[in-house]
């Protein structure tokens, strides 16, 4: 055997699942269900005794109720993906496979026409105007009409703006990917991104036709339909030069494995690893901005206690948890406030609140109430679908605190929203 092959086979023999359980305690499904099957270790293990046979309903549920939040992978001692895996394993499935399967596809199919949620959000929010008020604490209507409706700002959020730029100059124009959620169904999140980077002298730029980043579709298993948006979204980006602001974290961490996806590829791989390469995640722009810097508040105003919500693709996939730390550390009169037990999952998880409703409430709800020890007046993230499980979590333990954008916290709140109360 030559030392290649030899390479080759222990490799493989690395990737052998090592059957030790280190996953298992940090998996938010198996602390929420008590079921190892959910675990890392229970799907390799399912895996293995059904390698040979074609996978059934119940083998499909097991492998749709995974967050692909990356803690597993983490903390494996063999390195083993195990998102990879998952996501391998549901390409070969049912296209309405899992427990609440035909939702999940309904939902990815409106991600693949993005537009539509615009739509969405012009009814949400004229219900949750009218309704949210009246409907009972439990009433699963209210939970969804969460993510439209305002919520009180208190005084004490308010913030000076950002100092006048720094750069001695124009900086020019900065190509801006805001992702679905942003563009669709809270385009103030582009509002303060664009007034937090005027006040730096750079002018954002949205490219004309972009669509969803695909994070959904590949999350599915459909490798195919997730390679068909990263084209188009490429064909986008690189009409333009230098950095991309990418002001949610999910949509960054796919953005940036481009390159990953469209490996195989021999025309698109080069042009989706330069766009890989491009991209950058808000508060590690943020961070380099305000290096140094410290943004003045009103001294009546009293010291905000804001907790900072890790997303796992940018804990677990991307590495950056220290630069939002910074951002809220240049925030003078921030009082920033962590887990105990350190980060974790919120449950949404792209399609799983979806696709597993049950579950995604039980880890949101752990998060929680958790959180809501800490007594915040804020909470903040940079992921799309964190704010809009956060925001979930909070009329469900019926707490009005305010769950925003990071960059609404740089940039400051022009005046409260009216009060729900």
């Amino acid at each position: 055997m030559g030392s290649s092959d030899q390479s080759d086979t222990d490799s493989k023999t690395s990737k052998h699942c090592a059957k030790c359980g280190a996953c298992t305690p940090v998996c938010p499904v198996f602390r929420a269900s008590g079921n190892e099957i959910y675990s890392a270790r229970g799907k390799q293990h399912l895996a293995e005794v059904f390698k040979d046979q074609q996978p059934g309903p119940v083998f499909e549920d097991i492998y749709s109720k995974c967050l692909l939040c990356g803690a597993c992978s983490e903390v494996c001692p063999q390195h083993i993906d195990i998102s990879d895996e998952v996501i391998e394993a549901r390409s070969t499935f049912s296209e309405l496979y899992g427990e609440h399967g035909y939702q999940k596809y309904l939902a990815r199919k409106a991600l693949n026409r993005p537009e539509l949620l615009g739509a969405a959000r012009v009814l949400g929010k004229s219900a949750a105007d009218l309704l949210f008020k009246r409907l009972p604490p439990a009433s699963g209507l209210r939970l969804r009409l969460a993510l439209f409706a305002q919520t009180p700002a208190p005084d004490e959020v308010l913030f000076s703006p950002v100092k006048e730029a720094h750069t001695g100059g124009a900086a020019g124009e900065l190509t801006y990917f805001p992702g679905c959620a942003a563009q669709y169904l809270y385009p103030d999140i582009i509002r303060t991104v664009s007034e937090v980077l005027n006040r730096q002298d750079y002018r954002p730029l949205i490219p004309g036709g972009l669509g969803c980043c695909g994070l959904a579709s590949l999350a599915s298993g459909k490798k195919d339909e997730a390679r068909k948006l990263a084209q188009k979204n490429i064909k986008a980006l690189e009409l333009s030069d230098g950095p991309i602001l990418v002001s949610c974290g999910s949509c960054f961490a796919h953005l940036a494995a481009y390159g990953k996806l469209l490996a195989d590829d021999p025309v698109w791989r080069t042009r989706a690893q330069l766009i890989s390469e491009r991209v950058v995640e808000i508060s590690v722009f943020l961070e380099s901005l305000l290096e140094d810097e410290v943004i003045e508040r009103d001294e009546a105003v009293k010291t905000l206690k804001v907790f900072y919500h890790d997303p796992c693709h940018m804990r677990n996939e991307a590495g950056i948890t220290e630069e939002p730390r910074k951002v809220l550390a240049s925030l003078k009169g921030i009082e920033l406030l962590e887990l105990e037990d350190g980060p974790q999952c919120c449950g949404q998880g792209g399609l799983f609140h979806v696709g597993a409703p049950e579950l995604s409430a039980q880890i949101r709800d752990n998060l929680a109430e958790k959180i809501i020890t800490l007594q915040p007046d804020l909470i903040t993230s940079t992921c799309s679908g964190c704010l809009m499980q956060l925001k979930s979590a909070m009329a469900a333990m019926e707490k009005n605190i305010p769950v925003v954008h990071l960059s609404a916290l740089v940039n400051g709140l022009s005046k409260p929203p009216d009060s729900l109360s």
